[in-house]
């Protein structure tokens, strides 16, 4: 009988122990829960902030200028981090031009680059470009014949019959360049690096 006592006296107070460590668990949870969460959001808030500012921006692809390689609506984000702009590269550069506009365009030429544009053909340092990725290989519009001036890019769309572009704005500066289109993740089925 003494034994039953004993081994119920036992059980009784291990789950007494046990209780009472849970309910101490618990409040400790209930007490520091909230300023955890706060500071996981604080921190994770400023952390895509920084990684927005500095290394990639997430945007969304606004017009036609670029049909056929991007669509209006398209989801992309761009490189940032110690981008310096390269011939072929798909750039957005910021609104400081004579649009006041964010663009989206091609890098045809950099500066010391002599392009001549005519006739709807582009000719850079000399030789005529291929250019698949244009949308249409029978295009217009204003000419051009130009060395590019340093630290400068001159940029156009793939789209060239519906693109205001460099042809209109001339040469963007290398620093107002935002970075490039690294990578397009909307439409999904169109999920693509670049």
């Amino acid at each position: 009988m003494d034994g039953n006592v004993e081994k119920f006296g036992a059980d009784y107070d291990s789950d007494e122990l046990e209780a009472a460590q849970g309910t101490g668990t618990d409040q400790k949870i209930k007490k520091s829960s909230p300023w955890t969460w706060i500071l996981q959001m604080v921190i994770t808030f400023a952390a895509a902030l920084l990684f927005c500012a500095f290394v990639a921006q997430p945007a969304y692809v606004v017009g036609d200028s670029m049909q056929n390689t991007f669509h209006n609506n398209d989801f992309v984000f761009i490189w940032k981090l110690g981008y310096q702009p390269q011939r072929g590269d798909v750039v957005i550069p910021n609104s400081k031009n004579a649009l006041q506009e964010n663009l989206i365009k091609r890098v045809i030429a950099v500066g010391g680059d002599h392009i001549v544009v005519s006739n709807g053909t582009v000719t850079l340092n000399g030789k005529k470009l291929t250019e698949a990725y244009i949308k249409e290989q029978q295009w217009n519009g204003a000419n051009v014949d130009l060395t590019v001036p340093q630290g400068q890019v001159f940029l156009m769309g793939d789209n060239r019959n519906n693109s205001a572009d460099s042809r209109v704005i001339g040469p963007v500066k290398c620093a107002d360049v935002l970075g490039k289109v690294a990578l397009r993740v909307y439409p999904f089925n169109q999920f693509s690096t670049f």
